[in-house]
């Protein structure tokens, strides 16, 4: 036995002025204005609080800080029959860690000083996800199949919180979302209101139905932050940190400082021309963030990466998840450092099935290049696959697909597997784990999930084999992909056959590697237990003509070759 080596598809703070930060506009070289940054702020909580808020729950402490006038003064914050006192510092801050809540609430949070009394009403304690990415996370719920239904459903769920971070930008990372304009929802009681912000406005329909089903399962408070933007890359989320693992730097992501308006770029169809410049949005959408107690985060993106960067996006998205893990906790040392992430893997777009345009290696390369997640370089993450869910027809471009619940809820029940630890439900789709070659029968069998997978076959489309016309047998530029046929199937295993290559040319195989790899819910193999599809993946060998078997390695990445 032999292993094969495969390929599978698939913060210098400072205070917001307006200078540096914008709405959905362009980016200005004005340097701060020292004499805005030294005007003393009323006594305030931070921007981000607010009435019928949520905060973390216990076990976390929930952190909560603001603004005085004056300096070298004390604040007492009260809530759940605990007080916490403060000293204001010289730069007009106070914060509070209080002891863990375990109670749902709702309570009031008072703040008292020499500047008189303060109050949140309404606030529970409960589990908070930050929702982050760009069009598909901002798709709204008003978009959605049913969305009639599904906004009238929302007022049965006064126990979920939501709150939008405008689209704004910044060149210097902010601690508070207090710059003009930065909040587009504040904390709300979900309500058919609350979620009917219209298209591309509010609120995030991902982000909701993610929170209703965890609320089904869970049964207690959930706060919802959204905080996207479309058309946008995963460089301009991330922190120079993140960035300068890879490579990259300020300079590498370039868009000659996007001198023309956001807004207007903004099509119907929902192809939003967001900023492209790295770290805009981290600085202005994430970064102020960071003092907030939160459980996890979910995300959407990787579409505008297809054709930026995409072969480092095996590096900036985990980078990115790591990144944002150690600046969340490193804030106040309340967040876990390796609290759970959630991410889609990307949909289809377009029904011509012949088409690539760089989404198989980024569905592939949204795994860190290992085909599944969690994994190695991926600890604590968890994935809904969302390639099998087109939407063709949709009104707002079929890279927009309308079925939302349907990739909701695959995120949902991965994330009680992993981020809940829940042992009864399945998350993992089959899994390719080896393979046999049998050169006399010209056929590859490709085992999945260690023979423990018991598969369901939809069709026998989608796999292709490589055929090598050098003598290295190395599945190059040089090489041909050809459709390979499965011509039987097992419990746990599918037969392909490699009779359109001589037996001596075969140097790989893949599955749906494709931009669309199949019409809704029509790919080939399924888990027959959990009905979900089976990843993209590609295995290349220069054994792969020789008969034997071959085991995949579970324990490292597989970087696409060439």
């Amino acid at each position: 036995m032999s292993h094969l080596v495969f390929a599978a598809l698939a913060l210098c703070v400072v205070s917001a002025n307006s200078k540096n930060v914008i709405e959905m506009s362009m980016l200005d070289n004005t340097k701060d204005d020292p004499a805005l940054l030294n005007i003393p702020k009323q006594f305030s909580f931070a921007a981000y609080y607010g009435d019928h808020m949520v905060l973390q729950k216990a076990p976390q402490q929930a952190v909560i800080w603001g603004y005085n006038p004056l300096s070298n003064v004390f604040i007492d914050v009260s809530v759940a029959q605990q007080k916490v006192r403060a000293l204001v510092g010289t730069n007009g801050q106070w914060s509070v860690t209080l002891d863990p809540v375990k109670g749902p609430g709702p309570y009031n949070v008072t703040a008292r000083g020499p500047e008189g009394e303060i109050t949140l009403t309404d606030v529970l304690f409960g589990d908070v996800w930050l929702c982050s990415g760009q069009s598909n996370m901002q798709f709204s719920v008003s978009q959605v199949f049913n969305a009639s239904e599904e906004i009238k459903d929302a007022d049965n769920y006064p126990n979920i919180r939501l709150f939008t971070v405008n689209q704004v930008t910044s060149k210097v990372p902010l601690t508070d979302l207090d710059a003009p304009k930065s909040i587009k929802q504040p904390w709300s009681v979900a309500s058919r209101k609350a979620v009917d912000g219209g298209a591309w406005g509010y609120f995030s329909a991902v982000c909701w139905l993610y929170g209703k089903y965890l609320y089904q399962k869970l049964g207690y408070p959930i706060g919802l932050v959204n905080t996207c933007w479309g058309g946008t890359p995963v460089e301009a989320w991330s922190s120079p940190d993140a960035l300068a693992k890879c490579g990259l730097d300020s300079e590498t992501i370039a868009s000659d400082l996007m001198m023309e308006p956001f807004y207007g770029r903004i099509s119907p169809d929902g192809n939003f021309g967001g900023p492209q410049n790295s770290m805009v949005l981290w600085n202005a959408m994430i970064h102020p963030l960071l003092d907030m107690t939160i459980y996890g985060a979910i995300w959407y993106q990787g579409e505008n990466n297809a054709h930026l960067n995409r072969h480092l996006y095996n590096c900036t998205f985990p980078s990115m998840i790591s990144d944002w893990r150690v600046k969340f906790h490193a804030s106040h040392g309340q967040n876990d450092p390796t609290f759970p992430f959630g991410f889609v893997m990307l949909g289809a777009n377009t029904p011509n099935m012949s088409d690539f345009d760089g989404f198989p290696e980024i569905r592939w390369h949204q795994t860190a290049d290992f085909g599944f997640v969690p994994n190695k370089k991926m600890e604590n993450v968890f994935m809904a696959n969302a390639m099998d869910l087109p939407d063709f027809l949709s009104p707002f471009g079929p890279i927009h697909p309308r079925d939302k619940q349907g990739i909701a809820r695959r995120l949902v029940n991965a994330s009680l597997a992993v981020a809940y630890h829940h042992t009864d439900i399945p998350y993992q789709a089959p899994l390719p784990s080896g393979f046999k070659v049998n050169t006399a029968a010209s056929t590859l069998e490709i085992i999945f999930s260690n023979g423990t997978e018991t598969l369901e076959l939809r069709n026998n489309v989608g796999f292709e084999v490589c055929c090598s016309y050098g003598s290295e047998g190395v599945c190059d530029s040089r090489a041909w992909w050809l459709q390979a046929p499965i011509v039987r199937k097992t419990e746990s295993s599918v037969i392909i056959t490699t009779a359109s290559c001589e037996p001596q040319n075969v140097a790989g195989t893949r599955y749906a590697w494709r931009l669309s790899p199949c019409t809704f819910m029509d790919c080939s193999v399924y888990s027959l237990h959990s009905s979900l599809p089976a990843s993209p993946f590609q295995f290349t060998a220069a054994e792969f003509h020789k008969d034997g078997s071959y085991y995949v390695d579970k324990d490292i990445p597989y970087p696409l070759e060439g």
